[in-house]
């Protein structure tokens, strides 16, 4: 039961750093150290639940979680289950597996979802886009919506509209493109991936949702740190301001001019951009990185 209780501490201390986190705006001061504190939390919330189910279902083998489970599956391909192995333990043991797969369904279904809608867009773009004839990383669709997109991959597409090339200045128009190519070359996607197979998973959890909300923003905001190296964050604040007071036909989400009161949160930070020293950080980013780490170790440690 000791390793069970390590479990939950580490469940407990990744749900009071979820809520600490979710109401911070401390965050946005260092978005790519923030997206890595999200994703010990994340490993650390999803690892716990599963560890303390199976560390408790299996304590009577008194070997690592790992160990464990193959003596467990040994045994009960056999027939020849412990005599400390209670019916309550078989639950426990069967709920830390089922938790398991289904979260491996979650995320396999959440990748092959996202794959199949870029292969759709891919196709529709080689029908409607036409390459801008100035900037040759850019798509021009047709459309008086304002909205510009990536499309992520090993070959990714930036995605602006005649709407947005209509109301944006030569300068501003950059500041935007250089923002898509952020998402691109950082992948992006994949760091929202497994926030959004968790979503996927848990879909009541207001939590969960929170989580992925909180992942997204700080994904735009690390974006919009990339564009500002390049060119002047005023000059991406005011491109994201026209897209934010717009008043043409809406933008569809999921895309820049569709991005909501997230854009008010990115303009403000982008007027007086923060900065983090470095030792607070590497300070943040150890700690999270200890505090997923923590779980992980104990699937390998005797019960």
């Amino acid at each position: 039961m000791t390793y069970a209780a390590h479990h939950v501490i580490t469940l407990l201390a990744a749900l009071l750093a979820m809520a600490s986190m979710s109401r911070s705006r401390l965050t946005w001061r260092a978005p790519r150290t923030s997206l890595l504190i999200w994703q010990a939390i994340g490993l650390t919330l999803v690892l716990s639940v599963i560890g303390a189910a199976l560390a408790i279902g299996l304590a009577p083998y008194r070997l690592g979680i790992v160990p464990a489970l193959a003596g467990f599956a040994r045994d009960l391909a056999r027939g020849d289950l412990p005599a400390e192995i209670t019916p309550f333990h078989l639950l426990l043991t069967a709920c830390g597996i089922a938790t398991t797969v289904w979260l491996a369904v979650a995320f396999a279904g959440s990748a092959g979802s996202v794959a199949a809608l870029r292969r759709r867009q891919r196709s529709l773009l080689g029908l409607i886009a036409r390459p801008h004839p100035e900037l040759p990383e850019a798509l021009v669709v047709e459309h008086p919506a304002v909205a510009a997109y990536c499309v992520p991959g090993r070959k990714a597409a930036i995605v602006v509209s005649t709407g947005s090339l209509d109301l944006l200045t030569d300068q501003e128009l950059r500041a935007v493109l250089t923002h898509e190519l952020a998402h691109a070359r950082e992948r992006h996607d994949l760091v929202i991936l497994p926030f959004a197979a968790l979503h996927r998973a848990f879909p009541a959890s207001r939590h969960v949702r929170a989580m992925l909300d909180a992942v997204a923003l700080l994904v735009e905001m690390r974006a919009d740190d990339r564009a500002a190296r390049e060119i002047d964050h005023m000059t991406l604040a005011a491109a994201l301001h026209r897209f934010r007071t717009c008043d043409r036909i809406a933008s569809p989400p999921g895309t820049l001019g569709g991005a909501g009161e997230d854009l008010d949160a990115r303009i403000d930070r982008l007027s007086a951009l923060p900065h983090t020293p470095l030792p607070m950080r590497l300070l943040l980013l150890i700690t999270a990185l200890t505090v997923a780490g923590t779980p992980l170790s104990l699937f390998l440690l005797p019960l």
